[in-house]
Parts: C-alpha cells; structure tokens; sequence
C-alpha cells in the first residue's frame, strides 16, 4: 500500500505543481475540474485501472485517492481489501 500512496503522491505532485515532499496524506487534492482530470487520467495509465468521474469528485484529499486507487487495483485483481489502520498510520 505504501508504492500506491508514493506513486499517488507523485502524481498529485506533478499535478499540482509541488514536490512529493510538499504532499502528506492530509493534503488537499486537486479541485479544479482539470486537475482532476489531469490526476485520474495519470493514475489510470500508471496503474493500469478505470476510475469513475463520479466518484472523483468526492475525493478531497491525497490518502482519499491513495485508498480509491487501491481499491479499484483490488476489484481489477478479483478481490477487495480495502486499506487497514496500519496502512494509513504508514503513511504518515
């Protein structure tokens, strides 16, 4: 889980313009329509999955979409898991 939230972070870096050291999971995701366009359509070709425009919009900050890539990795992998407390505490 750690890799998927390090290449999230990456990704909302270069999104918005800031260095992943600037990123913690409590970080405000993008809000502008095409930032978040921009974030998705990075996050779909990096993990190679399909992410719901409505359900982007609900995602507010970077662990948000660290668990919504996760999740949607886990349903393309045939199984659910979502992130544990020890994931999240990893990450920060």
């Amino acid at each position: 889980m750690r890799k998927i939230y390090q290449a999230v972070s990456q990704i909302m870096g270069d999104v918005l313009g800031l260095s992943p050291d600037e990123i913690t999971p409590d970080s405000l995701a993008p809000e502008r329509y095409q930032e978040m366009a921009a974030a998705a359509i990075a996050c779909e070709k990096t993990f190679h999955i399909e992410l719901e425009d409505e359900r982007i919009a609900d995602l507010k900050t970077i662990a948000d979409w660290a668990e919504y890539v996760q999740a949607r990795l886990s349903i393309r992998d045939g199984r659910y898991l979502p992130p544990t407390d020890e994931d999240r505490e990893k990450w920060r």
